[in-house]
């Protein structure tokens, strides 16, 4: 079926609109038949009246008889008029009731009658007590109607609503669900609904080219790597060779060592791009338990020789935190870490190292830099000049972090960075 172009909320208000102009509408309309029924009630009542008082005309003593019939009768008022009027007058006045102590509506007629050449004027009258009573019922009943039918449309509107978008918030909620690192598509449910249909096409058409493309893009990087680790290999034992030369001049020997350190970074940075490229295809899938602290201290001491070169101590503050997670992936982890806070530390201070509740921290001082956070975490990104820096590093601990459900946290205080991972349970 076709998705009709109606917004329902426009044609709920359009209808709650009319439904209240109605009402007053209505309500008067009941109020002027009810008023027509009654001027022909007092219209026949009055011409009654007067054909029949007419009708006594031979009494000598009607005139007084009109009189005292004035003064006994509630509804009917006689008195002599100045002149005779052809047009009778309707109209609704507001009198007091002696008996009720209250003032009543009344409606009334007033016209005029000729008794032996003398006209009387004849005023007719009735009370619209119970009409009103009537008339307010019935308002009242309709705007019980017209708030069961409020609630009605709106309920419809709500049920019609959630019924005819629900194929659509299906289709945004495997949206967000969807991650495009791993191998498998959007299950996308068939909708009535011709145009959601269409929608859910584009979108499986879409996702699929994408995470084709991206599926070809992380193997071009692992099979790039794979090929770049012999010639690599091959290139750094050249250089070595040549290093042993017993004619080596200065020069050369210079030219070589800077070839060697190039080969090397080389080297790091195509091992750092094929574990990122590992860790997107999910290799590291096994676990085991892992004992945070004696691997964090383990890593301590092994890079307290490094950090003392740069006059940098390792100091460290360690709980009991045991994970079941991939030691490989905690070891790139604390790695990482380590190197970062050594690389970015000031001279002459301490890193300090702690596991605390779930949670390992790593601080360092040193000056705030000029890059975020999310900046930090991207790969080839990096402030420092070390030209054995790759700028892999913290993008390695983020993928980690994100491919495993852990948290990674970053914050400056003062002249302290640290650096948090919140491991999952």
């Amino acid at each position: 079926m076709r998705l009709l172009q109606v917004n329902l909320r426009s044609l709920l208000l359009y209808s709650l609109v009319l439904l209240l102009i109605s009402i007053p509408i209505s309500f008067l309309s009941i109020q002027a038949i009810l008023n027509e029924e009654i001027d022909e009630s007092l219209s026949l009542q009055a011409d009654q009246f007067a054909r029949h008082i007419q009708s006594f005309e031979y009494l000598d003593d009607l005139e007084m008889d009109l009189r005292v019939f004035d003064q006994l009768s509630y509804n009917i008022d006689i008195k002599p008029a100045d002149r005779s009027s052809s047009d009778p007058i309707f109209n609704t006045v507001y009198l007091y009731d002696e008996l009720g102590k209250e003032t009543k509506p009344f409606r009334q007629l007033t016209t005029t009658f000729v008794v032996k050449g003398k006209p009387y004027a004849l005023t007719a009258r009735t009370s619209l007590v119970d009409n009103h009573d009537l008339v307010l019922a019935i308002g009242f009943v309709q705007v019980i109607v017209s708030i069961l039918l409020t609630a009605g449309l709106l309920l419809l509107n709500r049920r019609l609503a959630k019924r005819i978008w629900k194929p659509f918030y299906n289709t945004l909620e495997r949206l967000r669900a969807f991650e495009l690192d791993k191998n498998e598509t959007i299950p996308l449910v068939e909708s009535p609904i011709i145009e959601f249909n269409d929608l859910n096409k584009a979108l499986s058409y879409l996702t699929e080219r994408s995470r084709k493309v991206y599926l070809d893009q992380m193997e071009f990087i692992e099979n790039a790597s794979h090929e770049l680790q012999t010639p690599i290999a091959i290139f750094q034992t050249k250089i070595d060779a040549l290093m042993q030369s017993p004619h080596l001049a200065q020069p050369e020997a210079e030219t070589l060592l800077e070839l060697e350190t190039t080969a090397q970074r080389m080297s790091r940075l195509n091992k750092n791009l094929l574990l990122l490229s590992k860790i997107d295809n999910g290799q590291f899938w096994e676990k085991e338990s892992v004992d945070l602290p004696a691997m964090v201290q383990q890593h301590a001491d092994s890079q307290k020789p490094v950090a003392e070169l740069h006059g940098i101590g390792i100091l460290t503050t360690l709980a009991p935190l045991h994970l079941n997670a991939n030691k490989t992936l905690v070891e790139i982890l604390v790695t990482n870490l380590f190197n970062n806070a050594i690389r970015y530390s000031t001279r002459g201070e301490d890193i300090i190292v702690t596991t605390q509740g779930r949670t390992l921290s790593v601080s360092n001082k040193g000056k705030q830099l000029a890059i975020s956070f999310e900046k930090m975490t991207e790969r080839f990104s990096k402030e420092s000049a070390d030209p054995n820096s790759t700028g892999l590093g913290l993008a390695i601990v983020k993928k980690i972090c994100d491919s495993a459900g852990y948290t990674l946290a970053y914050s400056f205080d003062g002249m302290t960075h640290t650096f948090s991972i919140t491991f999952s349970d």
